[in-house]
């Protein structure tokens, strides 16, 4: 996979730059009714000025002095194009605030904080079934952890909880760079799928070569690809499992012979 490909949660923009363009229109439209009213009707500053934001509020004062002609066509294309753009910025700003997108933006630039202050953490690669059993023995053991999921709704599940967590591609360096693998302890690869933990389990060696590594694998011949790309371990939760209940079974019997 393509690791260049950006994390969506480090390259999330602030809200508030959304009204940067239609904020700079605005200005324009300021700078050329102010200067096309001094200029064709010879009024003062203010008088302009005040002929503009007059017009843009629709406030439906009259005229500072009488327009000519030209001066008629000027306000016909402030009230055209400026009252149409103040009415965007005005409901992108009502909407930017409405959605609490500004609040969401900050709580994702703490949490970015969070992650670049983490030493000698985990990080687990994948937030499926096993990902979340490896979150809570983590968690109860006071184990510092980020999770790296592409899933979006992981961040709504994660984020009250104060859990740090990246949403983006599991196996783009990026990611890994973001999660602080340089200054990580061990890796998890947790995800559902054998490819994608061979290549997170690849990028994570190459990363960080002293980095411990434990690798899901969900199918057997999946075993040696993950070790020659440089798990430490690789742990197959059905064999696990199934090994572990044929055990309980052969003691039970054992002890009723």
């Amino acid at each position: 996979m393509d690791g260049s490909k950006k994390s969506l949660f480090r390259f999330q923009i602030n809200p508030l730059r959304r009204l940067i363009a239609p904020g700079l229109v605005m200005l324009l439209i300021l700078f050329i009714g102010i200067s096309g009213y001094m200029i064709l009707e010879k009024w003062t500053f203010i008088d302009s000025l005040y002929m503009v934001v007059i017009t843009l509020s629709t406030v439906g004062f009259r005229e500072v002095h009488d327009l000519s002609e030209l001066g008629r066509l000027l306000t016909i294309g402030i009230i055209l194009v400026g009252v149409s753009t103040w009415i965007y910025l005005a409901g992108l700003f009502i909407e930017i605030v409405v959605e609490g997108q500004v609040i969401g933006y900050r709580r994702r630039k703490q949490m970015e904080n969070r992650i670049k202050e983490l030493r000698n953490h985990f990080i687990i690669c994948g937030f499926g079934r096993v990902g979340h059993q490896i979150a809570t023995e983590l968690m109860a053991n006071n184990v510092p952890f980020v999770v790296i999921d592409s899933k979006i709704e992981v961040a709504s599940e994660l984020e009250p909880q104060g859990i740090p967590h990246l949403i983006g591609d599991i196996t783009s360096d990026l990611s890994l760079k973001e999660a602080g693998i340089v200054h990580a302890r061990g890796l998890i690869a947790s995800a559902d799928s054998d490819t994608a933990n061979v290549f997170v389990t690849l990028s994570a060696r190459v990363l960080n070569p002293r980095l411990f590594i434990v690798s899901r694998a969900g199918q057997p011949d999946t075993e040696e690809k993950l070790k020659k790309a440089g798990a430490n371990k690789v742990i197959s939760p059905y064999f696990t499992a199934g090994k572990h209940m044929a055990d309980i079974a052969v003691k039970h019997w054992t002890e009723g012979n």
